[in-house]
């Protein structure tokens, strides 16, 4: 977990500079040489159409650039191959992957991509950016981690990475993905090697845990540099859940295929990604009392409630990474995504109509509306002509169940140049991209919503969509001087955005349409230099913006036909500042953060009174000391780890989801803290790792976090204030510290099939600390309407002892 400062234009470099290696009949050692004059070496099997001269003096060049990588001014954080194998893709997540850097928060409510929530230095999912091979993989439209929305499944899985890059704050342009005031998560996918392989795994578990697959490496296709290799796997996996009653089944599918040309120097790649995953989720956290009643990962019997959630996700990527010349390199990728969800959620009568003490699933309709029959606002003649209480009875019966239905569709394409000079390197690209999607909803009795899908009758929210078209141009130099040891990177972004949506029918809007044009200029500027003493202080200094979602567009405040109502971006103004110390054997970093919020979004919703208003009333402040090191012991063995302080403090009082998950409506007070932000994290992990046997101990501290609690107004409960969710300044979540266990064993197989066989086993939070993720006060709902007494104490637990043993059969 090194804070190393690996970039994708390294990667491209060192790509480069193996190709042309290989083309020569060379090895990477011969890039020791420090000699600006190239020595021509012929090299075997060298194109007589290429000027040996030429690409000897290239391959120096791309050394010295690569190098300059390690000089980035920034406290990113590169994730490997090691810590995705610990994690464990079957038991693990995405977001316990990336909980292993610093200042990241995350959980997931099972094993899997199920429901995870992520924070970074306490900024929420959805105002982060995630990059997968530099396109964006976020939803362009806002709201990518929401509560419940596309939470089963992911458009990228841990089999089908090779690393990620942590970018805290404000990163560089060429790194800063779309939208974002937290922070940006660059993923690249698993490559295709030049060794050609097959491997066949499967693995059983805890809870019923069970996942098969194949992996197919064809190696490289034929004689010669330019010739084309692919990486095919599969996967398949179910799980019953750490908690009861939340079975999920995921299917990743993943392929990617590369053709070299222009003898080695460039290339072309395809990447097609199709994952699916379909499970229930738990909508809310279980009553502390009933976890003490029956057991720790006791959850509602799904006869009083549940919510079935599937989601599929196709990611293509086209990209061309094409050689110019000595000083000129292209690369770029055009890319479409999809992604598609559907949801069947059911709460029983006696959970909605006052008499069960507890909330079992709050995304039960009547929660949010009470009564939407004919005599009431949300009834809609000759549109939503449904009527819940003549024909179950009450509200409670007819509006039992919910079917939801949504799809996203997204196109682009990343262009980048990069210019490289004698004390200069440019980065000039961009993203051009639209995404555009739509959904339904109906409502009906019962369980059987998903059953009774008619337009006109039962569909509460039907017809129109949205779409944004986002514009984003950098440009970045970075400079050396003082013989190359002082590196100054000023740059600069654009970015705009061009949203327009059809309003959907329900029983608020009819198909009105609200668009706008938005943009933001973004500076950075970044400062390090390369001390005596291997130590290399670092600053960095930028802007950055989130635009508002599309689904916080409105009718004007005039009031006027055709006029548009949204929230501006939120800005955040950010400064890093921290010092390396980088040998063979040791390392150490530190960094102190400062990140500054402003104009953050915020609304008000009162669904029983149709009442919706969006602005940007809020803001937040973000400070924190950060340390990261990896101490080589011996070649064998291996000591790292890291540790994060971290404040948070709202700066106005505003209506905001104060939760983690984005869950609950609440407010935010002036000088209060976030609630389920840490004030610390820290990871410490020893690794073995010698012939056949590789084994890990490590173990992840959580410190202290606020919890959340309603406000209580009975004699008012239809105020704005009823049933707000805020910062609970009494209570906290107490600190805990999880152990976990990894190793691996491999065993050579005399066989001319059979080149080995490798087993796996995990033990996650070994010890069985019995620990909450979150923890929260609340009361449940009647008729659309909160605070109604008592409060009850809910928590959402954190994963009990998981056990994992896994086999991979190498052909």
């Amino acid at each position: 977990m090194k804070k190393t400062p690996l970039n994708l234009r390294a990667r491209l470099l060192l790509f480069t500079a193996c190709t042309v290696s290989a083309s020569l009949g060379l090895g990477l050692s011969a890039y020791a040489q420090s000699s600006e004059t190239p020595t021509i070496i012929p090299g075997e099997g060298a194109s007589p159409d290429l000027n040996a001269y030429q690409i000897q003096k290239v391959k120096i060049l791309y050394r010295k650039l690569l190098l300059k990588e390690k000089d980035l001014p920034s406290s990113v954080t590169e994730l490997g191959q090691k810590q995705i194998q610990e994690t464990n893709p079957t038991m693990g997540s995405i977001q316990t992957l990336l909980r292993l850097a610093p200042s990241v928060q995350a959980y997931a409510q099972g094993p899997g991509q199920s429901a995870p929530t992520l924070a970074i230095r306490g900024i929420k999912n959805d105002e982060l950016a995630e990059t997968l091979d530099g396109i964006p993989i976020t939803d362009l439209q806002g709201g990518t981690g929401d509560y419940l929305s596309n939470n089963i499944g992911s458009p990228i899985s841990l089999n089908e990475i090779d690393g990620v890059n942590v970018y805290p704050g404000i990163a560089p342009p060429e790194n800063q993905g779309f939208g974002t005031v937290g922070g940006t998560i660059a993923y690249t996918t698993k490559q295709p090697t030049d060794e050609r392989y097959a491997e066949l795994e499967g693995g059983i578990g805890s809870f019923d845990t069970q996942h098969i697959g194949f992996t197919i490496n064809t190696g490289k296709i034929g004689d010669g540099v330019d010739a084309p290799k692919a990486l095919m796997l599969y996967d398949q996996s179910q799980t019953a859940g750490f908690v009861s009653n939340t079975n999920a089944q995921y299917h990743d599918f993943f392929l990617n295929v590369e053709k070299p040309y222009d003898d080695g120097l460039s290339k072309v790649g395809l990447v097609i990604i199709f994952n699916q995953g379909k499970g229930s989720v738990q909508t809310t956290p279980t009553p502390i009392a009933l976890i003490d009643a029956n057991k720790f990962t006791y959850n509602f019997p799904k006869y009083l409630g549940f919510y079935n959630q599937a989601g599929q996700f196709l990611t293509t990527i086209l990209s061309d990474e094409t050689y110019i010349n000595p000083h000129l390199i292209f690369d770029g990728s055009l890319f479409y995504e999809h992604a598609s969800d559907t949801v069947d959620s059911y709460a029983a009568v006696s959970t909605v109509n006052g008499t069960f003490p507890y909330s079992v699933n709050v995304q039960a309709p009547v929660n949010f509306f009470g009564d939407i029959g004919p005599s009431t606002y949300h009834y809609s003649p000759g549109y939503f002509t449904y009527d819940p209480t003549a024909v179950f009875g009450s509200p409670a019966a007819g509006e039992s169940s919910e079917y939801t239905l949504g799809h996203t569709n997204t196109i682009g394409i990343t262009p980048k140049l990069n210019i490289f000079l004698p004390y200069n390197t440019i980065a000039i690209g961009g993203l051009i991209a639209k995404d555009s999607g739509s959904g339904s909803q109906y409502i009906y009795g019962g369980t059987f919503a998903q059953e009774n899908q008619i337009n006109g009758y039962d569909s509460f929210v039907l017809g129109g969509g949205s779409q944004r078209t986002v514009f984003v141009g950098y440009i970045s130099d970075k400079i050396d001087l003082l013989n190359n040891t002082l590196h100054i990177e000023p740059a600069a972004r654009v970015t705009a955005a061009y949203t327009s949506t059809i309003t959907q029918m329900n029983s608020y809007y009819q198909n009105v349409k609200y668009q706008n044009f938005t943009k933001v200029g973004e500076p950075y500027i970044g400062i390090s230099y390369d001390a005596p003493f291997h130590l290399i202080p670092f600053a960095n200094a930028g802007k950055g913006s989130l635009f508002s979602p599309t689904a916080d567009y409105a009718g004007g405040l005039s009031g006027l036909p055709g006029t548009t109502h949204a929230p501006t971006p939120e800005i955040i103004h950010a400064f890093d500042a921290g010092i390396k110390y980088d040998t063979p054997r040791l390392y150490l970093s530190a960094d102190y953060y400062y990140q500054q919020v402003s104009d953050a979004f915020s609304f008000y919703e009162n669904y029983d009174l149709g009442q919706f208003y969006y602005a940007n009333q809020g803001g937040f402040l973000l400070r924190g000391v950060e340390a990261a090191g990896e101490f080589r012991i011996t070649p064998e063995l291996d000591l790292s780890g890291n540790i994060s302080f971290n404040s948070t403090k709202y700066t106005n009082s505003d209506f905001a989801f104060v939760t983690l998950a984005n869950d609950q409506f609440g407010y935010a007070f002036k000088g209060t803290p976030f609630s389920n932000t840490p004030d610390c994290l820290a990871n410490i992990s020893l690794t073995y790792d010698k012939g056949p046997l590789s084994a890990t101990l490590s173990g992840e501290y959580t410190g202290t976090e606020n919890q959340t609690t309603d406000i209580l107004t009975p004699n008012d409960p239809g105020g704005q204030f009823s049933g707000a969710t805020i910062t609970d300044l009494n209570n906290a979540n107490n600190p805990d510290f999880i152990a976990n266990f990894t190793a691996s064993y491999k065993i050579p197989i005399q066989s001319h099939h059979i080149q080995s066989l490798t087993a796996t086993f995990t033990a996650l939070n070994f010890i069985d600390v019995k620990y909450f993720e979150d923890k929260y006060y609340s009361e449940i709902a009647l008729n659309g309407v909160y605070s109604v007494l008592p409060q009850y104490e809910s928590g959402l637990i954190g994963p009990p002892r998981s056990l994992q043993l896994d086999l991979t059969a190498r052909f």
